[in-house]
């Protein structure tokens, strides 16, 4: 609820369980249920006592600017690797996620607790193809995690400045090979697993891009 308010979302009503004296949004009518009701409409097995309606913030137009670094992800489908890698892209400066597909609504409740509130605070795009984000005049290196017919090159080697673009794929599909890049990156490994989980991937690539960017 904090990050909410911190974030300047317009808030339409918040409800509260009767047993319920922690923080409220201020200035907002606030309803109160008893404990029942309340658990009862909780997509949470012990909900904290307070939840809200608010209206949806405005979507920014995919405009970028020349040293704008964004988090791609294409048909990415758990929740909770979602918020992640959304938490993730915010922690490390990302200008803005973009979700490209069928990837799984970021306004999900899951999702938004496994963002930790970070979704609230970094910019969100939902769009058909990565071809928009070349129109975009985007950069876009895709993620893969072995070589195959890709020709990735290893993360630490790789270009990470300008208005780049870091794609990453479905959890049990990755990205396609044909996919519309214009590069393809890979994190090196040494023990015998054969990748990541994306989350774990796409944090691993998110704090390197913000150090090589610092």
């Amino acid at each position: 609820m904090e990050e909410a308010v911190r974030a300047g979302l317009v808030f339409i009503d918040q409800y509260v369980r009767d047993d319920y004296f922690d923080y409220e949004a201020p200035g907002v009518i606030t309803h109160e249920l008893d404990a029942r009701t309340f658990n009862s409409v909780s997509d949470t097995e012990s909900p904290r006592g307070i939840m809200a309606v608010c209206e949806m913030p405005p979507v920014a137009s995919l405009e970028f600017q020349p040293n704008d670094w964004l988090m791609v992800l294409s048909e990415v489908s758990d929740p909770g690797n979602l918020g992640t890698l959304i938490r993730s892209a915010e922690a490390a400066g990302a200008s803005g996620v973009v979700l490209v597909g069928t990837t799984v609504d970021p306004w999900s409740p899951k999702v938004m607790r496994s963002s930790a509130g970070a979704m609230l605070h970094v910019p969100i795009w939902q769009i058909d193809s990565l071809e928009q984000l070349h129109i975009a005049g985007v950069r876009l290196l895709g993620t893969t995690s072995h070589e195959g017919g890709t020709k990735s090159v290893s993360l630490y080697d790789a270009d990470l400045q300008g208005l780049v673009g870091i794609v990453m794929g479905n959890e049990s599909r990755g990205l396609d090979a044909n996919a519309d890049v214009d590069g393809w990156l890979s994190i090196p490994q040494q023990g015998r697993s054969e990748s990541l989980n994306v989350a774990m991937a796409g944090t691993v690539i998110a704090m390197h891009v913000a150090h090589v960017r610092k």
